[in-house]
């Protein structure tokens, strides 16, 4: 959780999303309170529940929330890719010797095992389980849209460099068609979602 005080504004920050480099970014405009900085990838509905009122108080105005999402599938390939590191090699958490597709079966599995557990992003987003959902979500194909806005918002020129960033994809990762479907059915509300937030680029929920 960053807050942005002069844009009246939350950031959350989605895994596997740019986060770590939007976050570099926003550092020097941010701040975070001590009792939160121990949870970088602080979801909606936690912040609805133990923050947003604090903030609020603090702020002088209800706070907008940020965040960014990725479209699902490619968001799995990227934990994948980013757990497949030398560094994880022998790890609960490493995807090493794996295939893809069975990541994926380990990711629909309930609940899934520790390498698979990385949660959903309609939740991380509160629209389920209660919210509410994020104010500003923006689709992490036009990252540029929400560079525009901070600017705008925080009246400063920003940039956006990489930052903890996955090893490439040497192929786009291919599913069987019955494993497919699977995906699409259990992520079905998500999938939905992020084709909202692509359609639009800047989804603004109130």
């Amino acid at each position: 959780m960053l807050i942005l005080r002069q844009g009246g504004l939350v950031f959350l920050a989605n895994p596997k999303t740019a986060s770590q480099a939007i976050r570099a970014m926003l550092r020097p405009h941010a701040e975070t309170p001590a009792a939160a900085r121990d949870r970088p990838h602080m979801n909606a509905r936690s912040f609805a529940r133990r923050w947003s009122g604090r903030v609020r108080a603090d702020l002088g105005r209800d706070p907008e929330t940020v965040a960014v999402m990725r479209d699902p599938l490619d968001r799995v390939a990227s934990w994948f890719r980013y757990r497949q590191r030398d560094a994880l090699r022998g790890h609960p958490n490493s995807t090493h010797g794996l295939t893809f597709a069975r990541f994926v079966e380990d990711c629909l599995s309930d609940p899934p095992p520790p390498h698979a557990a990385i949660g959903r992003q309609d939740r991380f987003l509160g629209f389920i389980d209660g919210g509410p959902p994020v104010t500003h979500v923006f689709d992490y194909a036009r990252l540029d849209l929400l560079v525009d806005f901070l600017q705008d918002r925080l009246g400063t020129q920003l940039d956006l460099a990489e930052a903890n960033a996955s090893p490439p994809a040497e192929t786009p990762p291919d599913l069987p068609k019955g494993l497919a479907a699977r995906f699409a059915r259990q992520h079905r509300t998500e999938i939905a979602l992020y084709d909202l937030v692509a359609e639009k680029g800047h989804l603004v929920t109130r």
